[in-house]
C-alpha cells in the first residue's frame, strides 16, 4: 500500500488503520529509530563533539530513552503477539513519562541555574524546588541497575545538571527533551488506543 493509499483510508476509516499499523513492524522501526537517534545524538555531539559532561538527571533520560528503544525492539518481534505487545507498551509508556518527569526536573534545574538576577528579585524565593535540587554523582537507576559502572562513558554522571549553556531557538536540552517525549506521547497513544480496540473487535 503506497502512502497515498494509507492516507486515504485513514481518512475514512482512522480506527480501524491504527488497529492495523500497531500490528506491523514498520511503526515500531520508527519509535526505535528516534529513540536511538536522541541516544546517539546525545553521546556523539553533545558529549564527544562539544565536550559537555553529563550530568544526574542527563544519564536518567538517557537511560529511558534506552527503555523506548528496547521496548519498541519487544514489540518488534511479534507486533501481533499481546503479551510482548503488553511487556513493550508498559516499557515504553514508563519510559516516555519517566523521561518527561526527568526532562521537566531538568529545564526547572536550569533556567534556575541561569535566571537574570537584579535588585528586585529574590533569586532564591524565584528559584524555589529547582533551586534546592542537587546533581549526584552517585546515580540510582531503577532497580538498582549498576549502569553507571557497567557502561560508564554512557551512565556515568560528570556534570552538573543546569550548567550547559548549548540552546536553539532559545531553547535548550531540556526543552528539547519536552518536545521529543511529548511527540512519543502523541504518536504512542493512538496505537495504544488502536491495540486495545482489537480486543473489542474479537
Amino acid at each position: 500500500m503506497s502512502i497515498k493509499e494509507f492516507w486515504e483510508t485513514f481518512k475514512v476509516q482512522p480506527a480501524e488503520q491504527l488497529s492495523v499499523i500497531q500490528q506491523e513492524r514498520p511503526i515500531w522501526w520508527v519509535m526505535v529509530g528516534a529513540a536511538v537517534f536522541l541516544i546517539l545524538s546525545a553521546i556523539l555531539y553533545f558529549q564527544l563533539f562539544l565536550a559537555m559532561d553529563p550530568c544526574e538527571l542527563c544519564v536518567y533520560i538517557r537511560f529511558s530513552q534506552c527503555c523506548i528503544v528496547i521496548g519498541g525492539l519487544i514489540m518488534l518481534i511479534d507486533p501481533k503477539n499481546n503479551i510482548l505487545k503488553f511487556l513493550g507498551m508498559l516499557l515504553a509508556w514508563y519510559a516516555i513519562i519517566q523521561g518527561w518527569m526527568w526532562s521537566y526536573e531538568l529545564m526547572k534545574i536550569h533556567d534556575a541555574a541561569h535566571m537574570v538576577v537584579d535588585t528586585s528579585m529574590d533569586f532564591f524565593a524565584a528559584a524555589g524546588d529547582a533551586a534546592g535540587s542537587a546533581c549526584s554523582t552517585d546515580p540510582r537507576f531503577p532497580l538498582n541497575l549498576p549502569l553507571d559502572e557497567w557502561l560508564p562513558f554512557e551512565f556515568n554522571p560528570t556534570g552538573g545538571c543546569g550548567e550547559d549553556d548549548w540552546t536553539l531557538f532559545g531553547m535548550n536540552m531540556a526543552h528539547y527533551c519536552l518536545i521529543a517525549y511529548t511527540f512519543f506521547m502523541v504518536a504512542l497513544a493512538p496505537l495504544t488506543l488502536g491495540w486495545m480496540r482489537t480486543f473489542i473487535k474479537k
